[in-house]
């Protein structure tokens, strides 16, 4: 078994059903992208859930390097949820929470891939502005 399905199936068993037909990393963070929306809608929202995919994407995050896209876990991580979060009313306003504005410095094409200039500007001025709701304690890798 590879190593980022383990680690799913770890910390996700009850969507362990739903990873058996993804066969790649980015087929398995559809499915977490879609957890992740449910949590966000469902009332009270789902904050395990939440915590435990942001945190997945940051156990992925830090995996080594692969040699192309296809294997390269950050990217999948990157496109496949990441530059989805602001699109998501719900999950955007809970965003300050989970990122500071600096940590879009560091990849700032990841979150701007379906904004423009404009929205961008407006979401990293909206993490500024609600800085004291950033909680680095709840990424922390499991």
């Amino acid at each position: 078994m590879t190593p980022w399905r383990q680690k799913a199936e770890e910390m996700f068993p009850e969507l362990c059903e739903r990873f058996a037909e993804a066969d790649t990393p980015y087929l398995l963070w559809f499915e977490l992208r879609a957890a992740f929306e449910r949590a966000y809608e469902g009332e009270p929202r789902d904050e395990s859930m939440i915590r435990r995919i942001y945190r997945y994407s940051d156990w992925c995050a830090d995996q080594p390097q692969g040699e192309t896209a296809a294997d390269d876990l950050l990217t999948c991580v990157a496109v496949c949820f990441y530059e989805h979060i602001p699109g998501h009313p719900a999950a955007r306003e809970d965003m300050p929470r989970w990122w500071c504005a600096e940590d879009l410095d560091c990849e700032p094409h990841v979150m701007q891939h379906h904004l423009t200039q404009e929205e961008f500007r407006e979401l990293r001025s909206y993490l500024a502005r609600e800085s004291h709701r950033y909680d680095a304690s709840l990424r922390g890798v499991s």
